[in-house]
């Protein structure tokens, strides 16, 4: 019996363009919804964790400190 399995995976080609302007609409669509997530606020927990990476990248930045024994 033969295995499909891989036949399943494999990539079928470029994609067909979609008719009536269907591509045109989806993209709009997006664009927009891409443009309302830039608009939300970035959460607690994230501005924390970048405040933490700007602090040690500006520790690296500036150098080695004092020896440490």
């Amino acid at each position: 019996m033969k295995d499909n399995s891989q036949d399943k995976n494999r990539p079928e080609g470029p994609p067909e363009e979609l008719p009536g302007g269907a591509s045109q609409a989806l993209s709009s669509a997006l664009q927009k919804t891409f443009e309302s997530l830039l608009q939300e606020p970035v959460p607690d927990k994230f501005e924390a964790l970048i405040a933490r990476i700007r602090e040690e990248e500006a520790r690296k930045a500036a150098g080695p400190g004092p020896a440490e024994s």
